[in-house]
């Protein structure tokens, strides 16, 4: 090993081009590229018909793969300036010279702070990364994140995260297969750092042992704010804590006499030794009781519930009530992204929001959620647009008041059974609760719920059955629906050389019977029947099976849509209330096979579905009856097809607020109001003006002002178009609306600034929004979403909205808009100087990028700020220099992610070499960012780029032609960089 690396040391010190031999040699010794880590990751490696070192070496390094988790080549480029004229790759840069210039290898391995904690690693001047790698993985060393360094807490996450390491009670890999949020993640995350910073907070469990919310509950004085694996390792197991209910260190030293409890950690031992070999958990001894009048014995939060709520008597402070304005109270369990029973509740409070009812939105028990604000943006990033309240449930709920509070859950039942304050109690039911558990106490007490005074909304008439003749509840049903904007089937639908099923694989919830599923598709290939499998709903714990198949694991809507369209049989079963799946199956043309029951024949008409009996030879002969008959078929998917577009959310929605208001008019005086109380407007009764620039904008924008025309709002709105000397048929567009107010201005006298500002001063709304000719509103909520993001946070001046890419636009457009918005959700949706304010003083460029990115394609201003901070009126980049200007000056500002638009171009090539070499003169000018230097990087970017969106082209079945038309214009778009930025700016802008 010493002397390959002295050799390649020598070559490297004297620029010598470096031998690929030693190269190969220097890291297959290494420890630095992980065969098959790599293999895994990118699969294509493996078909290539060359080892994985030799695919990275030719391809994987020039197409950004990774070698290993930690490190990513083009961000180490990226940060490492050494590496601009080194010819040889990027990993090997970083082992030889990099590290000790302080270099990370990629955003999650500090170098820094390896070589600060472990000091022997750098005395023996081992590069930190080939020790974490070879040795330190193995012996408790901790791969540190970057983010430490900057962190205001970075010190003591960093001794907590070495103290679990060297406890060897984390288990990383069973943390990510453990929780399915990990499963679907591209980029990498440490789950060690994502344990000690958020999932203790969230109480996810370190190893499949401790009970992390037991723990905190257990021993809340001792724990205090502590993250409470931490205790336990700090003291906690010293002082003979136990460390989950069902398992006592002092029961297994018993049973272990040769184990000495001051040498041996009883949780360690039994991890590493008894619990593989499925060895008993030793229960609790007992042990010497004592009485503390305080103390709360380990009882499941939810089942505390039961005697932590007095139940009340309704006592409302007014017997009348308004039924075109409601006071609706929401209380629901934390939410994650992905939940289908939040994403109906969501829907509903949406609709509910826009026939004028006020909301709130209580978090029962949050413990994926650290603040209130944290949890409205995550309504609005995963699910719907929502503008009420949202707090957790804590002493503020004993003076909830209104006309209607709402339990969601059997858990939430027992908090909103305490409050008094309101008309009636309602319970959304979207499904048979206690048949998700076995009989005992969470059976009992779900079940026992069905029987407290509580008005149900029942999400099917299955259930709304159950409720009135079983429990004698006053239920009314609504329908499912599926989105048939997203879920649709395709015109001409190419024929599968092998017909396809798709299978929702969601093994992990027991009502959906994936076991039987799975023994029926066994069955079926035993049949000799030609098929294949494409699973979707959760990663698979298989890799090989009898028949062909597909592992999709946990799909996003697009992406399900697309598997729907392509298969020809859907299956997806109930065993109790039917789920939203095979709704959205049938919308997109599907026959599906359905479990026989009574849920599933209360829901579906026997031509819509084929059913089957809960046996795998029954499921089998079902789906072979359906492969078989073509005719068959196109008649239960046409039946379906129009079965399923009968239903709406609109419609439900509908159906929920006449419940709402029938329930309480038979018990109450309804006092509504003949006109809806007015929202509150500007001294000229406009709240919002709308401002759309134009110059020969085409037919595209005939949509784009009938869309804006059409906009549902609670308050008056204005829209002006401002036309620079238009030719087309612009002019004859806007006097199609009356409503619509032109102002035309010379075409010399047009300024992307300056045009803006005279949008503002011709109009006279609170809030300015702009659009330009060719973004057109995705819904009628536009701008209504855009302004309400706005008024969310008081010290917002202004809103950008999120752009779709037109459905005929390119596959790598389409993918590259997406990645940016998809960016822009991972940070806090409102964003000032102070939400990161160490890398905001240290101008760190990746985050004075993301303050001031604004784009006035989709956005929204307050007049007052602009009054104070208008438009410099410069010819491009308005809009990103606003955004800066209003964060130098204490403001923030909003991504209105509900706020949506289609807008996109697939410019050619003189079009895309022009505007990347504005855009490039752009940001050189204002803000000094540099993004190609010199021919040399300009040349490798272009092949870097040109290798990436070959595989991923591939990848994704892009066409050829496409692929060769991307290439093309990566080199005009990397041309127009580097040409931009030795543009001479001082007279462009």
């Amino acid at each position: 090993m010493k002397k390959i690396l002295s050799a390649a040391l020598r070559l490297f010190h004297k620029k010598d081009h470096l031998s690929p031999r030693v190269v190969r040699e220097y890291l297959l010794t290494s420890g630095l590229f992980q065969f098959e880590w790599y293999a895994t990751r990118y699969p294509e490696a493996a078909k290539a018909g060359n080892s994985p070192l030799e695919h990275y070496l030719t391809i994987g390094e020039k197409a950004g793969y990774h070698p290993s988790p930690y490190f990513d080549p083009v961000w180490y480029r990226g940060h490492a300036k050494g590496t601009k004229k080194y010819k040889g790759p990027a990993l090997l840069h970083y082992a030889l010279i990099g590290w000790k210039n302080g270099k990370d290898p990629s955003s999650v391995f500090s170098t820094t702070l390896y070589l600060q904690e472990y000091p022997e690693v750098l005395k023996a001047d081992i590069c930190p990364l080939q020790h974490y790698l070879q040795e330190g993985v193995y012996t408790g060393k901790v791969a540190f994140p970057r983010q430490l360094q900057k962190s205001s807490d970075g010190a003591k996450l960093l001794k907590d995260m070495r103290l679990i390491a060297e406890s060897d009670l984390f288990n990383p890999e069973w943390y990510k297969k453990y929780y399915a949020d990990f499963w679907d993640r591209e980029n990498y995350i440490n789950p060690l750092y994502h344990f000690v910073t958020r999932g203790h907070a969230q109480n996810r469990k370190p190893n499949p042992v401790f009970e992390t919310a037991w723990y905190r509950q257990t021993y809340a004085k001792q724990v205090g704010k502590e993250n409470p694996f931490v205790h336990y390792l700090k003291s906690g197991e010293q002082q003979g804590f136990m460390p989950a209910p069902t398992f006592c260190p002092r029961a297994y030293f018993k049973r272990h006499k040769n184990l000495s409890p001051g040498e041996t950690s009883a949780l360690k031992h039994y991890i590493q030794n008894g619990f593989g070999i499925g060895e008993p958990m030793p229960k609790p001894v007992v042990k010497k009781t004592r009485t503390n009048g305080s103390a709360k014995l380990p009882i499941d939060p939810g089942l505390r519930g039961l005697i932590d709520y007095t139940k009340s008597e309704l006592a409302p402070q007014k017997l009348t009530f308004d039924s075109t304005s409601l006071k609706i109270h929401w209380v629901i369990p934390d939410f994650a992204a992905g939940g289908g029973g939040h994403m109906t509740i969501f829907r509903m409070t949406e609709y509910l929001e826009r026939m004028g009812h006020r909301q709130t939105i209580w978090l029962y028990n949050p413990t994926m959620h650290t603040s209130e604000t944290d949890a409205h943006d995550d309504i609005l990033k995963h699910f719907q647009n929502f503008n009420g309240r949202v707090k957790f449930l804590d002493k503020r709920f004993e003076k909830a008041k209104g006309d209607i509070i709402i339990a969601t859950d059997c858990w939430t039942v027992w908090p909103v059974l305490s409050a008094s304050n309101f008309k009636r109690r309602f319970y959304f039911v979207q499904d048979y609760e206690p048949a998700f558990h076995p009989m005992g106490s969470a059976f009992l007490t779900a079940e026992q719920t069905y029987r407290e005074d509580l008005d149900c909304i029942c999400a099917s008439p299955w259930l709304q059955k159950i409720m009135t003749e079983k429990y004698g509840r006053w239920a009314k049903a609504f329908w499912l629906a599926a989105d048939t904007k997203l879920y649709f089937p395709v015109p001409k639908k190419k024929e599968n050389k092998r017909p396809r099923i798709a299978f929702y694989a969601r093994y992990f919830t027991a009502r959906r019977a994936v076991e039987l599923g799975m023994l029926a598709l066994e069955e079926l290939a035993k049949t000799g029947a030609d098929f294949e499998v494409h699973f979707f709903g959760a990663p698979l714990n298989f890799t090989t099976a009898s028949f062909p198949f597909v592992d999709h694991g946990v799909a996003a809507p697009e992406k399900l849509a697309t598997i729907f369209q392509k298969a020809d049989i859907g299956v997806v079963f109930s065993a109790t209330n039917y789920s939203l799946v095979p709704q959205e199956m049938m919308a997109c043309g599907l026959p599906i096979v359905e479990l026989d029951g009574e849920s599933t024949r209360a829901i579906f008409p026997d031509t819509v579905v084929t059913f089957a009996a809960p046996h795998p030879k029954a499921i089998a002969e079902a789906i072979l009856s359906l492969l078989q008959n073509d005719s068959k078929r196109r008649k239960q998917s046409k039946a379906a097809l129009e079965w399923v577009r009968s239903f709406s959310w609109d419609q439900s929605a509908k159906l929920i607020e006449t419940a709402f208001q029938q329930r309480l008019e038979s018990l109450f005086e309804n006092k509504k109001r003949t006109l809806k109380k007015p929202a509150i407007l500007s001294s000229t009764g406009i709240k919002a003006s709308v401002v759309i620039p134009t110059l020969n904008a085409g037919t595209v924008f005939e949509k784009v002002l009938e869309a804006v025309m059409d906009q549902q709002t609670d308050w008056p709105f204005e829209v002006l178009v401002i036309d620079s000397g238009s030719t087309d048929s612009t002019l004859e567009i806007v006097a199609k609306y009356p409503a619509v107010k032109l102002h035309q201005i010379a075409k010399e006298d047009f300024n992307h600034g300056g045009t803006r500002n005279l949008g503002v001063e011709l109009t006279t709304g609170d809030f300015i929004a702009f659009l330009t000719h060719d973004a057109l509103p995705a819904n009628n909520r536009w701008l209504h979403n855009l302004v309400t993001a706005i008024e969310r946070f008081p010290n917002a001046a202004g809103a950008f909205g999120k752009h779709l890419a037109w459905p005929e636009a390119s596959p790598f457009t389409k993918r590259d808009l997406n990645a940016h918005f998809d960016n822009m959700a991972k940070a806090p949706l409102y964003l000032d100087r102070n939400s990161d304010k160490l890398r905001y003083e240290n101008a760190d460029p990746v985050w004075l990028q993301r303050l001031h990115f604004y784009s006035d394609n989709n956005s929204c201003m307050r007049r007052s700020v602009w009054k104070e901070i208008p438009y410099r009126a410069i010819k491009f980049g308005e809009d990103q220099v606003w955004a800066d200007d209003i964060i130098k000056a204490g403001y923030g500002k909003v991504y209105a992610i509900q706020a949506v638009v289609y807008h996109s171009h697939d410019y050619d090539e003189n079009e895309t070499y022009e505007r990347s070499k504005i855009e490039a003169a752009f940001f050189s000018h204002f803000f000094g960012y540099t993004l190609i230097k010199n021919e040399e990087q300009l040349q490798k970017t272009i092949e870097s780029s040109n290798q990436h969106d070959e595989n991923w082209g591939k990848e994704n079945k892009v066409s050829q032609a496409d692929i060769t038309i991307r290439k093309s214009l990566n080199a005009s778009r990397l041309k127009g960089s580097f040409d931009g930025y030795h543009t001479d700016t001082d007279s462009m802008f």
